[in-house]
């Protein structure tokens, strides 16, 4: 019996999707990721903006497109969200939403079609099974910021975190060379209810392991935190900081936590105390209220502090957060337009990025092999292209030549 898993949507869906692939393995499945052949499927959900959730329910199509007589059982947020859409159809034999993830073969075994309840404490996964040269290491879970036009609290539960000891056996126990920690919301990690994320980034620098993270909030990032990184041989210099929006007014909104020059300052920061860091954030262009002369405010702070790329997003209304109940939509000409103005800002930053790095040296881990074309990312986070046969999972010197598709072409430094 062969069982393929198929993941939307963030790092610890992916990490949980590893999860669920050594639990179907342990239970006698062929195993195997994405849209092949199959008999059953996992389609692991998203529900961080309404086109995620569309594509959720499209997958269903596809899926029964390469097997119509397939079982799928559903799981992620999506279905956490709403079931409904999902048990229409008769191939979705089973259903859970994040809960119960953990478990998966007595959901299926159980043909169980309920969301399982929100858990208060944080639940131990299967040790993800090992298919990527990077490994995901899922740190956190839940959030407690409640951000007016996010859903994923009410869907993933408040923040809890998985205890230091267990991280540190599953780092030691992970045959890859490089690991990225992840969660929902990580720079809440806490440890004896303390904030502990440099307790533990301590602690992970001893394995010798080289590590990166993933999302972080700004705040989360004191002097304390940023010398214990910047004193660090496996620490891979890039910081993904959401941003949101660069306008004071909107944050407030937004319920973020924290002001523009607040971000700014932290910014400065990174850049006077790492040599080359790359600096990465998400914008969401139209939210509610979002005047001219705040989305003016966003561009003029955006140029001041020169993001090396950023992720841009329409604003995407969810029904249940405090941002559905908001008045003041923009209109769709108006985002479009706000979106192209951000879009154009992107390509010089990333333009600038690239310029900055011809000629250096850097460390790159090859992810895949594609003739003699080795593939994968550079400690400060450029997709490079070497053309020379190397080894995945193994780490190299390579120098960065010039832009090339999405990322950068590199040399083997011998």
């Amino acid at each position: 019996m062969i069982a393929s898993v198929v993941t939307l949507g963030c790092k610890v869906n992916e990490y949980e999707s590893q999860s669920v692939l050594n639990q179907l393995q342990r239970a006698g499945y062929q195993v195997r990721e994405g849209l092949v052949f199959a008999d059953v499927y996992v389609l692991n959900s998203c529900a961080v903006t309404n086109l995620a959730e569309r594509k959720s329910r499209q997958y269903i199509t596809k899926i029964l497109k390469i097997n119509p007589n397939a079982k799928i059982v559903v799981m992620g947020c999506a279905s956490q969200n709403n079931p409904d859409q999902f048990l229409k159809n008769p191939n979705v034999v089973a259903l859970t939403g994040n809960f119960g993830k953990n478990d998966i073969v007595s959901i299926l075994n159980s043909q169980n079609k309920q969301p399982q309840p929100i858990q208060k404490e944080y639940a131990n996964f299967a040790r993800p099974i090992e298919t990527r040269a990077r490994q995901y290491i899922k740190i956190q879970d839940g959030c407690d910021y409640f951000c007016t036009y996010c859903l994923i609290p009410y869907l993933r539960g408040r923040s809890r975190s998985r205890s230091i000891a267990d991280i540190l056996d599953e780092i030691k126990s992970t045959n890859a060379n490089e690991v990225v920690l992840t969660g929902i919301n990580m720079s809440d990690f806490k440890s004896n209810n303390q904030l502990a994320l440099k307790d533990l980034i301590e602690q992970i620098d001893k394995l010798n392991k080289r590590f990166r993270l993933s999302s972080l909030e700004c705040n989360v990032l004191d002097d304390q935190l940023l010398n214990t990184l910047a004193s660090s041989k496996n620490f891979c210099p890039h910081f993904h900081l959401s941003l949101q929006s660069a306008c004071n007014q909107t944050l407030k909104r937004m319920n973020r936590h924290y002001s523009i020059e607040d971000f700014i300052s932290i910014v400065k920061k990174i850049r006077q105390k790492f040599a080359n860091p790359t600096i990465s954030t998400d914008i969401i262009v139209g939210f509610k209220g979002e005047t001219d002369d705040e989305f003016n405010d966003t561009i003029k702070n955006l140029k001041k502090i020169k993001f090396d790329f950023m992720h841009i997003f329409p604003y995407s209304e969810r029904a249940g957060t405090v941002a559905s109940k908001m008045s003041g939509d923009v209109d769709k000409k108006v985002v479009a337009e706000r979106e192209k103005q951000i879009q154009a800002l992107n390509s010089k930053f990333k333009a600038d990025f690239y310029k900055r790095n011809q000629g250096k040296i850097q460390t790159m881990l090859v992810e895949a092999v594609e003739g003699n074309l080795s593939l994968g990312y550079t400690n400060n986070y450029i997709y490079a292209y070497c053309p020379t046969k190397l080894e995945v999972g193994k780490i190299y010197r390579v120098k960065l030549t010039k832009p090339h598709k999405d990322g950068m072409l590199a040399e083997l430094i011998n």
